[in-house]
């Protein structure tokens, strides 16, 4: 995996269950999950280049077990362009999905968005995983919008064993509430101390579909036009 992001864009929308954030690549993502992923479907990208150890049913890339996916997460998915992906449950059947959840499988993978849902109740996903250029854009389906907690404060502070603390989740809720709006953060400003860790959240709205381009080429002036700065504090383990 290349060098980690330090600067972190997350826009939440509980309504849809949808997530949209740059910063956090693939293997984080995963390695910040408090239960991991079992398995995963790829609707695109890959194209059956990414795991001698993958295997395809329905047309579909399939990776299985979470020591495939551990190592899908050690190839370049930068070098993919877009890599999208659906989990699903391992007692699941891919047979069983009908000709239109094919179709529509297909749709989020080309569009980014879903053309019904994004849940399928045959594979009982958790989550819909729609990245470009691996940890620059991500769209993010959540189930339980509960799951991306983890991933959001550990990826903020560091925190790399389960589980959290009760106060770290009440601070990952906080986290989700100020990013109904969008919020950057830069990490590189983050104080830090043996007890807890500064970090800032700037608001400054919605990019989550006109990309980051501008929020990166002019990060100085993003921030000075902040509508809002709020500082929260996480405690260190």
């Amino acid at each position: 995996m290349s060098k980690p992001r330090t600067i972190v864009y997350l826009k939440a929308c509980s309504e849809n269950h949808e997530i949209t954030f740059s910063g956090v690549a693939f293997a984080e993502f995963l390695s910040y999950l408090s239960q991991p992923i079992s398995n995963i479907m790829v609707v695109s990208g890959g194209s059956g280049v990414l795991s001698l150890d993958s295997r395809f049913e329905r047309g579909f890339e399939l990776f299985e077990g979470i020591g495939q996916i551990k190592k899908l997460s050690e190839r370049n998915l930068y070098a993919l362009g877009n890599f999208c992906f659906v989990d699903y449950n391992t007692q699941c059947k891919i047979t069983d999905l009908s000709e239109n959840q094919l179709a529509e499988l297909l749709y989020l993978g080309h569009m980014f968005k879903p053309l019904v849902s994004p849940f399928f109740e045959q594979l009982q996903n958790r989550f819909v995983y729609l990245a470009h250029d691996d940890g620059y854009y991500c769209k993010l389906y959540c189930r339980e919008l509960n799951d991306f907690i983890p991933v959001l404060v550990r990826k903020i502070a560091d925190f790399r064993k389960p589980p959290l603390p009760e106060v770290e989740s009440s601070l990952g809720f906080q986290l989700l509430k100020q990013a109904a709006n969008g919020v950057l953060i830069d990490l590189d400003e983050s104080f830090r101390t043996e007890t807890y860790t500064d970090v800032k959240l700037y608001s400054i709205g919605d990019y989550s579909d006109t990309g980051f381009d501008y929020i990166f080429n002019d990060l100085h002036s993003v921030k000075n036009n902040a509508k809002q700065i709020n500082t929260i504090r996480i405690p260190n383990r």
